[in-house]
């Protein structure tokens, strides 16, 4: 096979050769950490012969949007051949060497492994019980003969987290700490996004803009848990948020028992309405929904024309409330359910805060920053259980005139 040149920042260049056996990659959004990790799986693929490489995240649909989706697209790009079976979760390379692709919500599957290389995206989702595990799985005879390594790629949390402990205080691996401002390829309204969280919120700024290991203050919702889809959901609701360079976000929710279970997410940048809602049909699709089957979506009320569209392909979409406050307050009446694959929604509860005045009182406006789930949920459970929504108002009526 021809020699590949490898398009990677500098410092990426620098550290592609580590053979560290327990390698942390942790920093600031942008930062190419991915990009780097996704390169270290591919050269210790194609530089070792028959090697077994496992790549994994905490669920399936987070791994086959981001790391699958990663290594995949990469070695399109490189012109690299390789072989796929999406059912069994491999892509074989042309010196043999496969690559595993597993979900990490049932150990069990992953116990009789052996491996030689370790990807886990998104570590800081993952328990130090699952860690320990994977750690014992690189045993394979490639990993004897050359070397075997645990890489894992972080977005900095609390400095209570099991990894901050791990390899900051305890000192057992180590650690490369990734910039934006190292990152060449990172487009330029990336840049201005995270240089001006300076001025918004210093929390935000130290762990989106520096990558720095710290817990936020001030979190807006704390009547959540992560949880699986429940059966016998009574009915289902969406919220949407529009966006283009920002992300447009959907997401599908279950009710049950008076509780919203969000189910599934679409959250993407740069997608056409067309294509937006091409991504939600897809989705609804793999959960046996079609758009008449959702009782209604709720959606950002700023595009009227882009509603419509929803409505013109089958929805009963509707604008959503505005006022940011009474959203709040019914988010914050009811438990909010997340299921473990909507991993764009759980980062954006875990990190949505209030802002501070400049004498460091807490105000009742949350940041704007990062909230376009946040946005959609908002837009759907206070569309169900508000008590000024006219559509709740309209649901009770409905349920009225069959009571004899």
């Amino acid at each position: 096979m021809k020699k590949i040149t490898w398009r990677l920042s500098r410092k990426q260049k620098k550290n592609i050769n580590r053979t560290d056996r327990k390698l942390l990659i942790e920093g600031s959004a942008g930062s190419g950490k991915t990009i780097y990790a996704v390169h270290k799986v591919l050269k210790y693929g194609l530089e070792h012969k028959n090697a077994r490489i496992g790549v994994f995240r905490d669920t399936l649909p987070a791994l086959k949007a981001t790391s699958w989706l990663e290594l995949r697209e990469a070695l399109e790009n490189y012109g690299i051949p390789f072989y796929e079976n999406k059912n069994e979760g491999i892509i074989r390379l042309p010196t043999g060497s496969t690559i595993l692709f597993k979900p990490l919500d049932d150990l069990k599957k992953i116990r009789s492994l052996n491996l030689d290389f370790v990807w886990v995206e998104q570590a800081e989702e993952i328990s130090f019980a699952v860690f320990a595990e994977l750690e014992k799985r690189i045993r394979g005879i490639v990993s004897k003969k050359s070397f075997g390594q645990f890489l894992l790629t972080v977005t900095p949390e609390g400095t209570d987290h099991w990894i901050y402990n791990y390899f900051h205080r305890q000192k057992r691996g180590t650690i490369l700490h990734f910039h934006y401002t190292e990152n060449p390829f990172l487009p330029e309204e990336y840049v201005k996004e995270y240089e001006e969280l300076k001025e918004i919120d210093i929390e935000l700024y130290y762990k989106y803009t520096l990558g720095k290991w710290g817990k936020l203050s001030n979190i807006v919702f704390e009547n959540w848990d992560e949880q699986s889809p429940v059966s016998g959901v009574e009915k289902w609701t969406a919220g949407v948020d529009f966006g283009y360079n920002n992300p447009s976000c959907f997401l599908l929710i279950g009710w049950y028992d008076g509780e919203p279970y969000i189910v599934r997410e679409v959250y993407k940048r740069r997608l056409t309405n067309p294509e937006f809602i091409d991504e939600i049909i897809a989705v609804l699709n793999d959960e046996g929904l079609t758009p008449g089957k959702l009782d209604k979506v709720y959606c950002d009320a700023a595009e009227p024309d882009r509603i419509q569209e929803f409505c013109q392909r089958g929805f009963d979409a509707v604008p959503g409330v505005k006022d940011v406050a009474a959203r709040l307050e019914t988010n914050r009446s009811v438990q909010i359910h997340i299921s473990p694959g909507c991993v764009e929604t759980k980062r954006e509860i875990k990190n949505y805060k209030y802002q501070k005045d400049k004498d460091g009182n807490i105000l009742d406006k949350p940041v704007d920053f990062k909230n376009h789930a946040m946005d959609a949920m908002g837009y759907d459970v206070y569309g169900v259980l508000g008590p000024l929504s006219k559509y709740k108002k309209q649901e009770i009526e409905e349920e009225d005139a069959y009571v004899y």
